[in-house]
């Protein structure tokens, strides 16, 4: 079985956490099949999963020409992206497509229009989707914005979803969302992520990764130690954390991680700290220094607008840290009351309110994680997800007809337009 595992994922992000989950799953699936990557990220976005990794093409992307794009934010950019994938697809003779991302959303309907020109089925992760059935709210567009976001991304995703041969939801949340896209099929899966166990911890080798990335080692008595990392975009939610810890008047350190952007103030929040609270600003880190940062807190704060089954709540969990999340998407079905606690999302007052109860309970608190370690390294793992896909991608290709390979692009396009 020769599988495609497309990333479409712009190329200027340094870092993607559904990229970085196909990538990890991707690994895995080398003991199942025959399986190759190809992502928009490049090397950017390769990782070490601790195995054997899979075979890699090199895609190559780029801008529509005669567009000032150095004069516009990455934020409009990110929807046009161009790459060579749909011409990896329709050259490389694979069984079967598995299509991670869905952003820009038009290049993944383009890799889509390959597999069907080619004749070969594929299948879609839910990476992103609860972000697109839900951009308009989260990003509180006026009337043009929402029209162009449901032009642009969600209409692009929704036929893409709809003549998919089978969906990998990565929980049951997505189901209703991927129904609502138009997907009538058969094969509605769960793949979830997974995670892989830590290294055990490692005080003198935490150290000089903490001061690397300005993280003080040592504890200031009676605070809590917390922990945010993700994108800086706005649907992760880093102004409702910055803002529940401007409001809390116990000790505390946190420590945001993952790329700055140039609208967010981080200065204002900094000046606003009491004695003894800290705010550390990381920027990007790197695997090890993730591991570190986890290890020298007490808690992992996640207040996200819209997620779908976010990577980093496991990694966290993994780590043995109690979990305090938004209750969005898979995000629940990742938690449980023994190893976190959920908030709904966009309240900093709630937010806040959980952080100084947890903080309050430093006993409990460390017996959360201790139930998240647990529950992530056993129910979570890449080997699991892998087996799941496998055994998916074999139920595809027997229900699969044969199809008519180099259809004519009228064929194509009508079968694609449902006409």
């Amino acid at each position: 079985m020769k599988v495609l595992a497309t990333i479409v994922v712009p190329p200027h992000m340094s870092v993607s956490g559904g990229a970085r989950a196909a990538e990890l799953l991707s690994s895995a699936l080398t003991e199942h099949c025959d399986i190759t990557v190809a992502s928009m990220m490049n090397g950017t976005g390769n990782v070490d999963g601790g195995g054997k990794q899979a075979a890699r093409i090199p895609v190559r992307s780029w801008l529509p020409p005669l567009v000032p794009w150095s004069r516009l934010s990455n934020r409009y950019s990110t929807l046009f992206y161009r790459s060579d994938l749909p011409d990896i697809v329709r050259r490389g003779a694979f069984d079967l497509v598995h299509i991670h991302n869905p952003m820009p959303a038009l290049e993944m309907e383009r890799v889509a229009r390959a597999c069907l020109a080619a004749g070969t089925p594929y299948v879609v992760s839910t990476h992103g989707f609860n972000e697109v059935a839900n951009g308009g709210d989260i990003y509180r567009f006026d009337t043009v914005r929402r029209q162009l976001w449901k032009q642009l991304v969600q209409a692009p995703v929704s036929r893409v979803v709809a003549r998919a041969s089978g969906i990998f939801a990565l929980s049951e949340a997505d189901f209703e969302i991927v129904r609502n896209m138009g997907y009538t099929g058969s094969e509605l899966s769960v793949v979830t992520n997974g995670v892989a166990v830590p290294e055990p911890a490692d005080a003198a080798a935490d150290a000089p990764l903490l001061e690397r990335a300005g993280i003080p080692v040592e504890r200031v008595p009676g605070e809590i130690a917390c922990m945010f990392l993700a994108n800086h975009t706005p649907n992760k939610g880093l102004p409702v954390l910055l803002e529940a810890f401007a409001a809390l008047e116990r000790p505390y350190l946190l420590i945001v991680g993952g790329e700055t952007r140039g609208d967010v103030d981080y200065d204002a929040y900094v000046r606003r700290c009491r004695p003894g609270q800290q705010i550390v600003v990381t920027g990007r880190l790197s695997d090890a220094e993730v591991a570190a940062a986890l290890r020298r807190t007490d808690l992992f704060v996640f207040p996200t607008l819209a997620d779908t089954f976010p990577l980093v709540v496991l990694e966290a969990m993994a780590h043995g840290r109690a979990v305090l999340a938004s209750e969005v998407g898979g995000i629940p079905h990742q938690l449980t009351s023994e190893c976190g606690r959920l908030v709904p999302p966009g309240d900093a007052a709630a937010l806040r309110t959980a952080i100084d109860g947890l903080a309050a309970e430093p006993e409990r608190l460390a017996a959360m994680g201790a139930h998240a370690h647990t529950r992530a390294v056993s129910k979570f793992s890449w080997a699991a997800a892998a087996g799941h896909a496998a055994a998916a991608y074999q139920r595809v290709l027997q229900q699969h007809a044969p199809a008519r390979r180099h259809q004519p692009v009228s064929a194509l396009e009508a079968r694609w337009a449902g006409e």
